[in-house]
């Protein structure tokens, strides 16, 4: 048999496969994003391979995938390298399916993110922040913080880039906001956030199901009566903007009559401890939103959120949200009095991470800002941010929507990104 003569059989090189550009467009923190989990995968990849694989991956379908329409409001020119006939092919699978090139492209990036999730890290034991989101009078606006900073920690840097992207078109007007979204970075923490409050506003706000009175709970778990595991009531909010890190146990209806359970509780104020801790490992941050009361679960949790052996300062202990008003600072007085009887009976540090003066309104005259004047004057606790009151929360709310996914550039929204970097 003759040798092989072909280039191969000699050893050269060969030749690289024929490529074409595709000119498409996609929304920026799209395409930031893959970019970004690209260069995360193991072994790093270039944007030009995924998205060709996504693109390929898409088309492989035998009908259009159960993928929602992507909104490419804001979508810019978008051109990389593609093997020779993929986008013609891809054009072609586009108008069987009805939807433009753009969308097709969108929809393939989309379902290729969802099918390459980050890896899970493991957070080394005893590291895991708590933070305790509190005030005895309610209605001041403890679900928005803890929702808010929730978010801050957990937005991906590509959507915080689509921000400052979106701000600096009017750069006049949002010249302030811009420079604040400069200070602040996207850390894309693990976060679980927990719905303490009986009333259950935060799981209802998230468009989630508060868990039935006769089934597993948290409160079960404080009690010891948990059948099963409590990681399994935890709730993933599926939402891109927070790449699968935001994670929600839901409130149960059975939590009014956690007090009086506690109530005969060998070890109650270690009762949050204990059911959470298992949990911690998972997680960076747990914040808990807690409900309007005194009681014995509200010892719980501050003693949850004391500073312990090891621990640095400022990482775990309450953030209090009052209003610019007279009945939040009696509220804050009761509450101090509380967190300062904790300290004493139980010999635990517990830190002060900061105010939020929530719903801020200077047009409502003296009382507002006198008040405001009054908590930023205070010495014990630093005031960590101001909330306005505007719309957008109030929309997110009745839309059951994170008010980070409704509407990203409100002030509020980067106030609440603001107060996030303060304790951070």
């Amino acid at each position: 048999m003759d040798a092989d003569n072909s280039p191969e059989g000699d050893g050269a090189p060969l030749a690289p496969e024929p490529k074409e550009p595709c000119p498409t467009k996609l929304p920026p923190s799209l395409r930031n994003e893959l970019k970004a989990r690209a260069a995360r995968l193991t072994p790093p990849r270039t944007l030009e391979e995924v998205f060709a694989e996504a693109l390929k991956a898409w088309a492989d379908e035998p009908e259009e995938p159960d993928t929602p329409s992507v909104k490419l409001t804001g979508a810019v020119p978008f051109t990389t390298m593609l093997p020779l006939g993929q986008w013609e092919r891809h054009k072609k699978v586009c108008s069987a399916r009805e939807v433009t090139f753009a969308q097709g492209a969108a929809r393939a990036v989309r379902r290729w993110l969802e099918d390459h999730p980050e890896a899970w890290h493991v957070r080394q034991p005893g590291k895991t922040r708590r933070i305790i989101v509190c005030n005895q009078k309610g209605g001041v606006g403890k679900t928005t913080v803890s929702q808010g900073i929730s978010q801050a920690a957990t937005e991906g840097a590509a959507y915080l880039e689509e921000v400052q992207t979106l701000l600096k078109r009017n750069s006049v007007k949002n010249k302030e906001l811009i420079e604040r979204l400069e200070q602040i970075e996207a850390l894309e923490l693990r976060v679980l956030l927990v719905d303490y409050d009986p009333q259950g506003h935060l799981t209802k706000q998230l468009g989630l199901e508060v868990l039935p009175a006769k089934g597993p709970s948290l409160s079960k778990a404080m009690l010891g009566g948990l059948e099963g595991s409590l990681t399994d009531l935890v709730v993933p909010l599926a939402d891109a903007r927070f790449g699968g890190r935001l994670h929600i146990l839901p409130a149960c209806r059975d939590a009014f009559l956690l007090d009086a359970g506690l109530a005969g509780h060998r070890s109650r104020i270690r009762a949050l401890e204990a059911a959470l801790e298992p949990l911690e490992n998972e997680y960076d941050v747990i914040i808990i939103d807690s409900p309007p009361s005194l009681g014995l679960a509200m010892d719980a949790a501050l003693h949850y959120g004391r500073r312990r052996d090891g621990e640095a300062k400022g990482q775990s202990g309450c953030l209090i949200v009052v209003q610019a008003e007279d009945s939040s600072a009696d509220a804050y007085d009761l509450l101090l009095e509380q967190v300062q009887d904790i300290m004493t009976d139980w010999a635990v540090p517990i830190e002060l991470l900061g105010l939020v003066v929530n719903l801020y309104d200077a047009n409502r005259g003296y009382i507002a800002t006198s008040s405001l004047e009054g908590w930023q004057a205070m010495d014990e606790i630093r005031c960590v941010g101001i909330i306005t009151d505007l719309k957008e929360v109030r929309e997110a709310v009745r839309l059951r929507l994170p008010l980070f996914t409704h509407s990203p550039t409100a002030l509020q929204a980067i106030e609440l990104r603001s107060i996030w970097k303060e304790i951070s």
